[in-house]
């Protein structure tokens, strides 16, 4: 299996929000997260100028302390936008950035107590700072229990990233690792003594070599970003996991897949999961979700569809501040799960 030239297209699944909202448009839920980053603040922004109509909103609010109160900034910015254009807002306490299944748990106690139903309802999710494993777990719950399977997500772009390594060009987003192991709801089914591996490559090579030491596949697959968000990006990324690459002998199966679109990269995990059981019938399939968060969302989706899918995560000891600088373009894609699945039999 050889190295795969990405074909370029343009998918019309991923649309600037400023078009999608030349329109009037109402939703029944709006699921947003607030973070240290400015971009959070984007979509609401953008909601109370095109004059969205909101029934409920829920903004989460991890429990990270906040030492230069951007966070607390930020989320009582959406608030005050969301309050002009939404009849109930609430500002949801949750866990520890990295305790997503007591934080969902959490969440789903809040929605009871607060006599919330999501059932059948038309919902948006600004997934842009919601750490991976949370709006994966989200997700899940979403659709297992709530019924939802049609919703809309929404993703802004940082302007650039800022957090740099004083030795060398590599973007730092975390401090230190917590632990390695599966993102709750997505365990898969390890029938086979041996895995094959794959990862979607982000700024941070060390998190890449970690997952890859710690699981000791018996094949490893790798995917960059490409086309990335802004030129260049997709060099960063991949100089990033040159050691990766080397010690994992991935450098012979390296994939490429937008970073801004989940279905093209869901359709490249497929090839590849397609290769490994054409060629290894005895192998696991492990992925490890650690490039864009719209490729991560790619990755949920074939999960979804494929429940024998381990998704693993190498949770950090810190998530760092103020590690991007303002906000770039946003992003909405509408998500049908039961045409996705009927596409596929």
């Amino acid at each position: 299996m050889g190295r795969k030239k990405m074909r370029l297209i343009e998918n019309l699944s991923v649309l600037s929000i400023e078009k999608f909202l030349s329109q009037p448009r109402k939703w029944d839920a709006f699921i947003s997260c607030g973070s240290f980053e400015e971009r959070c603040t984007r979509s609401s922004d953008i909601f109370l100028d095109k004059k969205v109509e909101l029934g409920t909103s829920i903004i989460f609010n991890y429990k990270e302390t906040d030492p230069k109160n951007k966070k607390e900034e930020y989320i009582q910015r959406i608030k005050s936008n969301l309050e002009q254009i939404c009849k109930y807002v609430h500002i949801f306490d949750t866990e520890s950035i990295s305790l997503p299944s007591d934080g969902i748990k959490k969440f789903l106690a809040y929605l009871k107590e607060k006599n919330i139903d999501l059932r059948d309802k038309e919902i948006v999710v600004d997934i842009t700072v919601f750490a991976k494993p949370y709006f994966f777990l989200l997700f899940k719950v979403l659709q297992e229990k709530f019924n939802l399977h049609r919703f809309h997500i929404i993703y802004t772009e940082p302007e650039k990233y800022k957090s740099r390594n004083s030795n060398k060009n590599e973007i730092i987003l975390t401090e230190g690792l917590d632990r390695v192991e599966s993102i709750p709801g997505f365990v898969g089914s390890s029938i086979n003594s041996k895995d094959a591996l794959i990862v979607l490559f982000g700024f941070e090579g060390k998190r890449a070599t970690e997952v890859f030491y710690n699981i000791n596949p018996e094949l490893t697959f790798a995917i960059n970003g490409f086309p990335s968000y802004q030129p260049g990006w997709h060099k960063i990324s991949l100089e990033a996991n040159l050691r990766f690459l080397r010690e994992s002998g991935a450098s012979d199966h390296l994939f490429f897949a937008p970073a801004l679109d989940p279905f093209e990269t869901k359709k490249v995990v497929s090839l590849i999961v397609k290769e490994i059981e054409e060629d290894n019938q005895d192998l696991n399939i492990v992925i490890a979700p650690l490039g864009t968060k719209m490729q991560a969302f790619g990755v949920l989706l074939y999960a979804f569809q494929n429940n024998t899918t381990k998704v693993i995560y190498p949770f950090p000891s810190v998530y760092k501040a103020d590690y991007s600088y303002k906000y770039g373009p946003t992003w909405i894609i509408k998500v049908d799960l039961n045409k996705l699945n009927s596409e596929t039999k």
